[in-house]
């Protein structure tokens, strides 16, 4: 998903997010953050935590091009990967595993 302030805005002012939505909200909010701070994504390190009912971390190692997130819902736990431009689920990277 790239990101876009515009989409940030809209899912802002929506009201009550589905549990996608919300995991979609947070990490556009995250990258948002990125640039409001006006933040080199490529030096900066990233280890934040979000701690509401859907438990999040964001982690990037200083130099490293992309940084990853954890989402845990119900036990089930997903990753993503990130840069300051967008996101994808970290198995749509990865394709179907061939054994």
């Amino acid at each position: 998903m790239k990101y876009f302030e515009a989409a940030v805005m809209k899912m802002l002012t929506a009201g009550e997010l589905s549990l996608e939505d919300q995991i979609k909200f947070n990490i556009l909010n995250f990258i948002r953050t990125i640039h409001l701070n006006n933040q080199n994504f490529i030096e900066s390190q990233f280890e934040s935590e979000f701690f509401e009912e859907l438990p999040m971390t964001f982690q990037k190692n200083e130099g490293q091009v992309m940084g990853l997130i954890t989402a845990t819902i119900d036990g089930e736990v997903r990753k993503y990967v990130f840069n300051d431009l967008g996101n994808e689920p970290l198995e749509y990277l990865l394709g179907p595993v061939r054994g």
